[in-house]
């Protein structure tokens, strides 16, 4: 016997077993709670569990949006995008005259310094 559209937990499909609230918040005079659900992964298209814990970080970190992509997705592309090897540029030091490679296009107006002679100028 199914229950009744009216007690049913938001995001939970008829049929499907109850979830148990794990988390409860109250903000600016009500009462949030929070269970886990299942979101389906943009990239892979397998299910996964967007945890009550995960939801409540996402809420007290304002971001506005269910992540759509599953642990092992986001860890991939965060990764891919780690080692994405950028295009560097050969310059000369403007302190000590060295060569060096820098992750972006010289211009003639600014001075450019190898990681020494950068690191020592931020160590004012």
């Amino acid at each position: 016997m199914s229950e009744p559209s009216c007690r049913r937990v938001w995001g939970q499909r008829p049929g499907q077993p109850k979830t148990e609230i794990k988390n409860i918040q109250f903000a600016k005079g009500k009462i949030i709670m929070y269970e886990d659900r299942t979101l389906v992964c943009r990239d892979c298209g397998k299910e996964f569990i967007f945890s009550a814990g995960e939801q409540e970080f996402y809420a007290k970190n304002d971001f506005k949006n269910d992540p759509v992509r599953c642990p092992e997705c986001r860890r991939a592309r965060k990764n891919a995008a780690r080692n994405q090897s950028r295009e560097m540029f050969d310059a000369v030091c403007a302190s000590c005259g060295k060569p060096t490679k820098v992750p972006f296009q010289p211009r003639n107006d600014k001075p450019i310094y190898c990681s020494e002679c950068f690191a020592a100028r931020r160590g004012r």
